[in-house]
């Protein structure tokens, strides 16, 4: 079977040469492939679809092609991995729902507005969080100080701070990652949708 980029690929059986001609035309009929990286992403992408529909098959049948019995778990253990490879190039192609959706409505002012105000809106309970928070931490700072120099030694034993080091370790290691933990998890929960999203 002929490859996008021309190369030779061996498939098994008639079923596999019809399901791969129908799926490699569907691509090229669907997107515009210009460049030579791109026509090999889309080989090792077609590549890594036909080895899930042959061990689907095998699944589905119990037998390989030849009649010996398959390993289910293994072979599904090897569709998961690949299913795994196929989101992630079809992602770094363009070829998934959420940019072929993000190419529909990027011309769509209307949808762009909205999104953008509710990017906005997202930043700005994000920073209001950072605030209270701030607040937070600097009251119990604050706090923290003046109970230290109102009490003896032997109070700031008891409280945890015997000394202005104690205060200085609870701002390292309990006041910044509480603080820091809010901009990470705005980072990883939305601020990285924006970014695949552009």
């Amino acid at each position: 079977m002929a490859l996008v980029s021309g190369q030779v690929i061996q498939v098994q059986g008639d079923h596999e040469k019809e399901w791969f001609e129908a799926t490699r035309d569907a691509y090229l009929k669907e997107t515009r492939f210009t460049d030579t990286t791109d026509e090999q992403d889309l080989d090792r992408l077609l590549v890594l679809e036909l080895m899930v529909y042959r061990w689907t098959q095998h699944i589905s049948a119990g037998v390989d092609y030849e009649g010996l019995v398959t390993d289910e778990k293994d072979l599904q253990r090897s569709i998961k991995l690949y299913s795994d490879q196929i989101t992630k190039l079809k992602d770094s192609m363009g070829l998934s729902k959420k940019a072929r959706d993000a190419e529909a409505n990027r011309g769509d002012f209307s949808t762009y507005l909205s999104d953008l105000q509710r990017k906005a809106k997202a930043f700005g309970i994000h920073r209001e969080r950072q605030l209270d928070k701030a607040l937070e931490l600097l009251n119990e700072l604050f706090a923290l100080v003046d109970i230290f120099e109102r009490s003896d030694q032997e109070e700031r034993d008891k409280i945890g701070f015997a000394d202005e080091a104690a205060i200085l370790r609870w701002i390292r290691e309990t006041a910044r990652p509480e603080y820091e933990s809010i901009d990470a998890h705005f980072r990883k929960h939305e601020q990285s949708l924006w970014v695949r999203e552009m």
